[in-house]
C-alpha cells in the first residue's frame, strides 16, 4: 500500500470508531476529591390526595450555596430505625462542610432504595459532563416510602449539560 492508501484505511478506520458511540478521544475524566454517602428523601412516585407527584431527576448537580441548602435539607437528621429516638444522622454532609463553588460542583445521584449508587467515573468533553452509575442488585427490604440513598462527588468544577450513564453493576 502506497501512502494515500494507508492515510484512506486509517481515516476509515476513524470514522467507523466515532460511529460506535464511544467516548470522544477528547473526554477527559475527572477524578474526585471526596466522596460522601447516606440516606436522603425521595419524592413519592403516587400521591395520596390525587396530585400528580413531581419526577425527579436521580441526578442532583450542586455548583452554588443556594442548591447547597436545598440538597442538604433533604438529608435527614435523624437515622432509620426501629429504636425510638432514632440515633442521629453519622452523614458527614449533616455538618454542612464548606464547599467553595467557584472551584468545585458536588454531584449526587440518588436511588429509591437502599442499595447506595455507585458513582464510577466522571467525564467531561467539551460541554458534556458524563456521570458513570452502576446500580447494585436490590434485594428486597422493607425501607420507609419516602427515603432512599444518595452517593455524592466532590470534583473541580464542571460546566455544561450533566448525563447519567448507566453501567451494568459487577457481580
Amino acid at each position: 500500500m502506497d501512502g494515500k492508501q494507508k492515510y484512506m484505511v486509517k481515516l476509515l478506520v476513524l470514522l467507523f470508531v466515532g460511529s460506535l458511540g464511544l467516548p470522544s478521544l477528547y473526554s477527559q475524566e475527572v477524578k474526585p476529591i471526596k466522596t460522601y454517602k447516606g440516606i436522603i428523601y425521595i419524592s413519592r412516585a403516587f400521591s395520596f390526595d390525587g396530585a400528580k407527584p413531581r419526577k425527579e431527576s436521580s441526578l442532583i448537580v450542586v455548583q452554588n450555596d443556594k442548591e447547597y441548602e436545598r440538597f442538604l435539607k433533604r438529608i435527614p437528621i435523624r437515622q432509620i430505625s426501629r429504636t425510638r429516638p432514632a440515633p442521629p444522622n453519622t452523614d458527614p454532609l449533616i455538618k454542612k462542610p464548606e464547599i467553595d463553588f467557584k472551584k468545585h460542583t458536588l454531584i449526587a445521584v440518588s436511588r429509591s432504595s437502599m442499595a447506595k449508587p455507585i458513582i464510577r467515573s466522571v467525564k467531561v468533553d467539551g460541554k458534556k459532563v458524563a456521570v458513570d452509575v452502576s446500580f447494585p442488585t436490590e434485594f428486597p427490604a422493607a425501607h420507609p416510602v419516602d427515603i432512599g440513598t444518595y452517593t455524592a462527588v466532590l470534583v473541580p468544577k464542571t460546566e455544561g449539560m450533566h448525563l447519567v450513564r448507566i453501567i451494568k453493576a459487577r457481580k
